[in-house]
């Protein structure tokens, strides 16, 4: 992660972007063989069905993380991605602050609470009586470490104001790194600024 100074400026401009929509295939089953003898044979169990659950465990030991564990560190980015995304005109910065705090790392809080207050932000939007609701609609892994991840979430803002409402895509890197025993969110820039995820170990990003 950068210093406060440097991340609040890559957070400044993230701040007018990012609900987390998921897919799934359906397994597919092979048809029963025909009778092979006129005469009945005794039910035999039927044998289990090789589907992609049964290679996950050949899998997930190539991976530095637990599937489960990158499963939660992609809802986490999606909440946070959401809310971050998330404001209104007629609610004071610290209502933003309160809804990100649960899921954020001690290191990034700071950065996010200055980058809240900033006084051109704050008048542009009273002036323009803007709300802005984020919508994350894929995730992407980027970097996977025993210790952290960093996702590219793609999130749809939609900007309400008293002339109508636009729509912006826009993509941010969060990384979510294990943090006493759990998860918490340890950075967060513009996707195109890159993200180096900073050291999971507490030591900032150059």
């Amino acid at each position: 992660m950068t210093d406060c100074s440097t991340l609040t400026a890559r957070v400044i401009p993230a701040l007018a972007v990012l609900a987390l929509t998921t897919a799934c295939t359906a397994c597919t089953a092979s048809a029963p063989a025909p009778h092979q003898c006129a005469t009945p044979a005794r039910p035999a169990s039927p044998a289990p069905a090789r589907t992609a659950a049964a290679a996950a465990p050949g899998l997930a030991a190539l991976l530095p993380a637990s599937p489960a564990w990158i499963e939660a560190a992609a809802g986490l980015a999606a909440r946070f991605a959401a809310a971050y995304t998330t404001w209104s005109w007629t609610q004071p910065p610290a209502a933003w602050l309160a809804r990100l705090r649960p899921m954020t790392a001690g290191q990034l809080y700071p950065a996010l609470a200055q980058a809240a207050w900033t006084p051109g932000i704050l008048a542009q939007r009273d002036h323009g009586r803007l709300a802005a609701a984020g919508t994350v609609t894929s995730e992407q892994i980027r970097d996977l470490t025993p210790g952290s991840v960093i996702i590219t979430v793609q999130v749809r803002q939609t900007v309400n104001s008293p002339a109508g409402h636009s729509e912006t895509p826009d993509d941010l890197a969060v990384t979510v790194a294990r943090a006493d025993g759990g998860q918490a969110v340890w950075d967060v820039e513009p996707a195109a600024d890159g993200n180096t995820g900073g050291d999971p170990d507490g030591s900032p990003a150059p």
